[in-house]
């Protein structure tokens, strides 16, 4: 079980980096936030108003995030169809991977701003 005030709680719960008590995004369900509702994070804590943009442009560090969180995702992808199919072909891998990415990009989003964000806030119980 992850524990409150630790900064896994706060990515796997969609929590406040700050307080650990305020949503980050809308909802959990990253692609409900995407595509249904349109909305992408809080800009605020509701609970103790931390701003999450902490300033412009804050959000071009997730990019890293999240072609770091890509990058892994092929990699281990691409070995399991290798060693699934020894057979398939270069041009099927590379359409598989290339649909899953495009299918898995909301969640890479969400978890990369959750993350990059994790990185430069810490937690204060004290709110």
């Amino acid at each position: 079980m992850i524990k409150k005030g630790s900064k896994l709680y706060s990515i796997f719960y969609n929590k406040c980096p700050k307080c650990h008590c305020g949503k980050f995004w809308h909802k959990n369900n990253p692609y409900l936030n995407i595509f249904k509702d349109n909305k992408f994070t809080n800009d605020h804590c509701e609970h103790c108003k931390f701003k999450y943009e902490i300033e412009p442009g804050f959000w071009f560090g997730a990019m890293y995030v999240s072609y770091g969180i890509a990058v892994v995702f092929l990699i281990i992808s691409g070995v399991c169809l290798i060693s699934l199919f020894r057979d398939i072909e270069i041009l099927s891998i590379v359409s598989i991977l290339s649909i899953l990415v495009v299918i898995f990009a909301p969640l890479n989003h969400f978890f990369s701003r959750l993350i990059w964000i994790n990185i430069f806030v810490d937690y204060n119980d004290t709110n």
